[in-house]
Parts: structure tokens; C-alpha cells; sequence
């Protein structure tokens, strides 16, 4: 199906959001009998799931694509028991389609349950635009797994998954303010941390180093304040932390191949038409 399976997605069972109870476990003769694709999306706490060739650790976080023909156990902590999203789906009612990915570490799991909810409540009101929901999140999801976000093979220990979620809970600061003063060796201070362990532990948990990150953020909201503000180029290079509107433009021509003045132009400008939530 190429490029157009994610416009091809069909609900065809069940889908819900639940808490496992005490004493569940997922036996084989379950996927045994499956016979159409299981989005997994665990929310909270914490087990494993055997899949065929590996065992796979299961936290917050974590994304399985069922197949049919393959292997699925998985148990949970009981003293953490395991909250999951999950929808039943076919693609194109293709048997032969391979996904392309099994399974993912998700970037932002507050979107993706939020998606994932959406999904099961249109199911039961417009079962076409559920299926379109949750292709756009396959295709987001297949995204995060080609720049590595596959999980790792081994859970974290108690320690490192209190750090990753320090250093998600740092991403969502600097995501919110880019244009404060996020240089490492600070935000490796207020970790606790050297600057190369601290840039080591952040990609860990982030997906990219520190530098790349907020460079990333700082771009992305100098294209929204170019299209709907009239602030100059030099005033938004300085609310952003760029030390100056030259290495400004440098940086944002390297990732978005114009110039911010061209942006602007090409863009078309918002000013007095941006809704109250644009900022």
C-alpha cells in the first residue's frame, strides 16, 4: 500500500482505556487468536510482555503494534498495575500488510492517550474519522520509531526512569519558554549532573541532545511570532536567546532553508487575523 496506508486505517473491534486488575496477565492463546491489529498504549505502571523475539519492558510510555502470528505475554508489577489504551484496527482489510514498527517509546503521552481516547469516543459516532485519527497517530508514532525511539531492551533501573522523567519534565520548560537561557552546563547544574553525563541523560529521555532541542524549539517559535506578529527579525532573535538577529537568521536559513524575512513573505502574515489560542 506504500505511502497511503495510514489513509487506509478501518476500526474493526473493540477499543477502550483500562486499568488491569489485580492478578491479570495476558496468556498465550491470546494472540493465538488475533486477527487483526491491537494499538497498546501503556499509560501507567509497570510489567513485560514476551513478543516472539524479545522480551519487552512495559511503562508509561510505551506503544505495541499487535500482529497476528506473532507472539504476545505480558504480566504486570502487582504492586504497579498496568493502565492501557488500546483499538483494534485493520489496514485497507490488507492480511499481508507489514507495519512499520512493533514497538515505540512515545513522545508526548498526555497527545497520545488524548488521541487514543478520541479514537474509541468517535468510534461509536464516526467510525471513518476514527479511522483517520488513528492513522495520523500510526503515522507519528512510525515517525518517533525511525529516529530511534524503539524501546530498549532492558528496563531502566529505578534511578535512570526517574531521570528520563526529569529531563521530559525540562523539555516541557524549555518547549513552553525556548527563549530563556537554557545553556547546558546550567541545566546540568540544576540536574545534578556533569555536562556530558547530563547531555547523554537527556537524549536518553528526550530523543536529541540539549543543544539540538532547543535550537529546534527556539525555530519553531520564531516561525509562529514571523507569521503572526509584527515584531522585527532582531527583536525576535532577542526574545528567543540568539545572540544576535546574523546568527539568528544563520541558524533558522540551516533549518528551514529561507531567511526569517523570506519566511515571513512566503508564510503569509496573520497579524489582527491569529485566534486568541495562537499564542
Amino acid at each position: 500500500m506504500g505511502e497511503n496506508w495510514a489513509d487506509n486505517v478501518v476500526i474493526s473491534g473493540i477499543g477502550g482505556r483500562v486499568r488491569c486488575e489485580s492478578g491479570w496477565s495476558l496468556g498465550r492463546g491470546w494472540s493465538d487468536k488475533l486477527t487483526d491489529f491491537d494499538l497498546w498504549l501503556v499509560w501507567s505502571g509497570r510489567g513485560s510482555m514476551q513478543m516472539t523475539d524479545r522480551q519487552l519492558p512495559l511503562r508509561a510510555g510505551t506503544c505495541v503494534w499487535l500482529r497476528p502470528g506473532r507472539r504476545y505475554e505480558a504480566q504486570q508489577d502487582p504492586a504497579d498495575r498496568l493502565g492501557v489504551s488500546f483499538v483494534h484496527f485493520q489496514v485497507g482489510g490488507q492480511p499481508t500488510f507489514i507495519p512499520p514498527f512493533e514497538a515505540v517509546e512515545v513522545r508526548s503521552l498526555p497527545f497520545v492517550v488524548g488521541v487514543l481516547d478520541e479514537v474509541v469516543r468517535q468510534r461509536e459516532e464516526d467510525l471513518a474519522l476514527a479511522g483517520r485519527l488513528l492513522g495520523d497517530l500510526l503515522t507519528v508514532l512510525a515517525r518517533d520509531h525511525a529516529v530511534g525511539r524503539e524501546p530498549a531492551g532492558l528496563a531502566p533501573t529505578a534511578a535512570g526512569r526517574r531521570r528520563q522523567l526529569e529531563m521530559r519534565a525540562l523539555a516541557a520548560r524549555i518547549v513552553e519558554q525556548p527563549g530563556e537561557k537554557w545553556e547546558v552546563a546550567g541545566m546540568a547544574r540544576e540536574a545534578g549532573l556533569a555536562p556530558d553525563h547530563f547531555s547523554r541523560v537527556f537524549r536518553d529521555g528526550v530523543g536529541e541532545r540539549p543543544q539540538a532541542f532547543v535550537r529546534r524549539q527556539r525555530i519553531s517559535r520564531a516561525q509562529q511570532l514571523l507569521v503572526q506578529t509584527d515584531l522585527q527579525v532582531n527583536e525576535i532573535a532577542h526574545a528567543l536567546g540568539f545572540r544576535d538577529g546574523f546568527y539568528f537568521s544563520r541558524q533558522f536559513r540551516a533549518v528551514c532553508g529561507v531567511p526569517p524575512s523570506r519566511y515571513r513573505r512566503e508564510s503569509g502574515h496573520l497579524v489582527g487575523h491569529e485566534p486568541e489560542s495562537s499564542a
